[in-house]
């Protein structure tokens, strides 16, 4: 089994069963954005290094920037793409009190941008006034939620495998 593929499934699985978990437990972390944000990016990493490492001891110490770029961007797709999905699954399961969580939440990050970005109390109010539970439904569900995240975070997985692959990048010497 290809490096990607085995520790982008591993990251993936990893992530799902903490999110699953919290989901049956109910437990109000799943609701804390700085936690998910958290581990969205440091499980991905872990996962995205062990891949170029391995690839990397699989090829006697040495790997190319493209390579390595190529291995932990495609752990990444992986872990994403199953989150995503799982994500998916796991708002299926919300309840009217938690899409109205969700919302109080969308709309007190929305007004803290705002005011940190020095509008004045009518437009925040109008900012949070246009975050609906159907306006957080339509970008976090169906065919087109999926794609936007998976898109989305790509961008992010594509920054951190450049990041990876310079570091761990070991060419032979001439």
């Amino acid at each position: 089994m290809a490096n990607f593929l085995k520790f982008g499934l591993i990251a993936g699985l990893l992530y799902s069963v903490y999110m699953i978990g919290l989901q049956l437990s109910g437990s109000d972390l799943r609701f804390n954005t700085t936690l998910g944000f958290s581990l969205m990016l440091i499980v991905p990493i872990i996962f995205m290094v062990m891949a170029v490492r391995s690839e990397r001891s699989m090829q006697e110490g040495l790997i190319s920037f493209g390579e390595a770029l190529k291995t932990s961007f495609l752990t990444y797709l992986i872990f994403i793409v199953i989150t995503v999905i799982v994500l998916q699954l796991v708002t299926k399961m919300y309840t009217p009190d938690d899409w109205n969580r969700m919302l109080e939440i969308q709309r007190d990050m929305a007004a803290s941008m705002s005011e940190a970005v020095g509008m004045d109390q009518i437009q925040i109010d109008e900012a949070r006034e246009a975050i609906t539970i159907q306006s957080i439904k339509d970008q976090t569900t169906g065919i087109s939620g999926i794609f936007l995240m998976v898109l989305s975070n790509s961008f992010f997985g594509l920054i951190f495998s450049l990041i990876i692959s310079a570091i761990m990048k070991k060419n032979p010497t001439a």
